[in-house]
């Protein structure tokens, strides 16, 4: 008979002994490369982890910032430093106004919106005047001086009290007001302050910070109010 001799321990149709341990060799190979697979996800996640972790502590963002956030972050900066550099100039303007003895006829306040300036509007104009007086020429270069540096848009505002007014020049509080504002505004003008960042307007009597039954309360409601608008 021709042919391969079967193993003398082998029977008909019984299975080779060497392909049962190759099967279990095979399947524990399977089970170990499984389980490097699963441990190098383990590790993978928790170094992804403790990656993120990192970053948060040190406040690095995982995912680099556009050109569009750069230029937002440095645009926001520069406005912080405007800010603070008019705030300081602010303080150092109030001090110099509290030196001259002017620290009565004007006020100065750092806002959320801005720079407020107030100035009492006897010091600057006669009684139905928008004519500046010469003693209020000083101040307002002094102030226009603080204010010229700056980007920031300024805004002049005219008040009056109650009484009413009828001239031949001006028909009413609101009238005078308003040309008591533009007045200052074009003393600013001439102290450096670039045209488009001025604007003008008056509100006579209907803006009071005061009542008006007294002398006292009369007065405070005469005023001009100089705004300088942070930038956004």
């Amino acid at each position: 008979m021709r042919g391969r001799r079967r193993a003398a321990s082998e029977e008909p149709g019984e299975i080779p002994s060497w392909l049962t341990t190759y099967g279990d060799l095979m399947s524990l190979l399977l089970v170990f490369f499984v389980l490097l697979v699963s441990f190098s996800s383990i590790q993978e996640s928790k170094f992804h982890d403790a990656a993120a972790s990192l970053q948060g502590a040190f406040g690095i963002n995982s995912s680099p910032p556009t050109v569009l956030q750069l230029s937002e972050l440095a645009s926001a900066r520069t406005l912080a430093r405007e800010r603070q550099e008019a705030t300081d100039g602010a303080r150092e303007l109030e001090q110099s106004l509290l030196a001259a003895g002017l620290d009565r006829e004007v006020d100065i306040e750092v806002t959320e919106r801005g720079v407020a300036i107030r100035v009492n509007a006897p010091f600057l104009f006669a009684s139905g005047s928008a004519s500046l007086r010469p003693e209020a020429q000083g101040l307002l270069e002094r102030l226009g001086g603080f204010l010229a540096p700056f980007p920031h848009p300024v805004r002049v505002e005219g008040h009056t009290d109650a009484v009413p007014i009828s001239t031949a020049r001006y028909g009413s509080n609101w009238e005078l007001s308003a040309a008591r504002a533009v007045a200052v505004a074009r003393a600013f003008q001439a102290a450096g302050l670039a045209p488009d960042r001025l604007s003008a307007s008056g509100y006579g009597e209907h803006r009071p910070v005061a009542g008006n039954e007294t002398a006292e309360e009369r007065a405070r409601n005469r005023r001009v109010e100089i705004l300088m608008e942070w930038r956004h």
